[in-house]
């Protein structure tokens, strides 16, 4: 357990880096990060950074001490942006980067679709057609719906939403939407 909190603070740390202070002035709440426990970093980035287009923006080795006489563990963890390198990052991490032999690597991968306890990981883009066919060669990828046109309600009685949607799963069974809206996404009064 004083493991598992001391990586928690790590995290935390990590969190700060190149991070510009919520301010007073500034928004009282921010989203700024979701990050993904991985078996294999360098399959994960075919997709998010090769397929998708995210830029790699911090990847390094963390060592953390295991116990004495034991070699330190190492920890990989890369952050990956779409525009913005404080909100909206992805992240990931293999906490057994020194051990590709650990039996963290070859748990079992759930793909239980839209169930409770399961999250979806979600892009707009305005190059579905173009990166499409590269998500779907991605090794370990599973599509569970290729482009298909979805018209959501509009909010507070604005015009419906037309969204080309696609789901799938990546390597580790996380559910991933890459869609292309067709309208406005915004509500009215959002800045």
């Amino acid at each position: 357990m004083k493991t598992f909190q001391h990586l928690v603070a790590l995290l935390a740390a990590l969190a700060c880096l190149a991070a510009p202070a919520v301010s007073a002035e500034g928004d009282p709440l921010v989203l700024r990060r979701q990050t993904l426990i991985v078996r294999d970093i360098e399959r994960s980035l075919a997709l998010y950074r090769d397929a998708i287009g995210m830029e790699v923006f911090y990847d390094e080795v963390i060592r953390r001490p295991r116990g004495e006489g034991q070699p330190d563990q190492e920890i990989r963890l890369v952050f990956l942006k779409a525009t913005d390198t404080y909100i909206g990052v992805l992240g990931l991490v293999d906490f057994q980067h020194d051990d590709p032999d650990h039996p963290d690597h070859s748990k079992p991968i759930r793909r239980e679709g839209m169930t409770p306890g399961n999250a979806v990981v979600l892009f707009n883009t305005t190059e579905l057609e173009a990166r499409w066919p590269r998500i779907v060669e991605t090794p370990g990828v599973e599509v569970m719906r290729g482009p298909t046109l979805r018209e959501y309600p509009g909010y507070a009685g604005q015009p419906p939403i037309r969204v080309m949607v696609t789901l799938f799963y990546d390597p580790d069974g996380f559910i991933v939407e890459f869609n292309q809206p067709l309208d406005a996404i915004r509500p009215a009064d959002s800045n």
